[in-house]
Formats: structure tokens, sequence, C-alpha cells
């Protein structure tokens, strides 16, 4: 019994550690998410078009870039297959996806 109200405890500590940054029920469906994606997606290429055809010199996170895309074939995949990645929430993934969005 003491095991499980340590592990109950434990997964208290981690959901705290986890900040979730979605304000609104609308923007937690899939495609409103992929949408988000795809506009991040579309003004970090421009960033990275203006680098290399205007020679400037702008930081452009490259792991930010590499994250939203593993993000959107996630919610792809579930959108599709409402089992796939069942352990996470869509709340949980739109926290990440807000998260990078922001950043």
């Amino acid at each position: 019994m003491a095991y499980v109200q340590l592990a109950e405890n434990l997964r208290k500590e981690q959901q705290m550690l986890q900040p979730r940054l979605t304000t609104c029920p609308e923007c937690t469906d899939i495609p409103t998410l992929i949408d988000k994606i795809d506009c991040k997606l579309a003004t970090l290429g421009s960033a990275l078009y203006g680098n290399v055809a205007f020679m400037l010199n702008n930081s452009i996170p490259a792991s930010v870039i590499i994250d939203l895309l593993i993000y959107k074939r996630i919610l792809t995949f579930r959108q599709a297959n409402s089992t796939y990645c069942e352990d996470y929430t869509i709340d949980d993934i739109a926290s990440k996806i807000n998260i990078l969005i922001y950043k």
C-alpha cells in the first residue's frame, strides 16, 4: 500500500513541474494545433531564408524546428488513430507546443 501512495505522490509532483499554457478550450483541438505549428514553422523558415538571401546573422533555434516537426507528426497520427500515444493527453501536447511556439 505504501508503494501505491509513493507512486501517486511522485505522479502529482511531476504534474506540478510541467506547466500548462492552454487557456482556451478551442485551442486544444488537433487541427488548430497543427495550424499553429505550420504558422510558426513558416515564420522560422522565412527567417532562415532571410539569413541566407540577405546574409543576416539572426539566430534560429534548430531544436525548436525539430521539436515542432515531431509534435506535428504526433498530432497527425493522433488525429487518424485516437489510441496513438494515449499516455499523453491533448492538453499536455498543446502545452508543450505553446511553450515551443512562444520560445
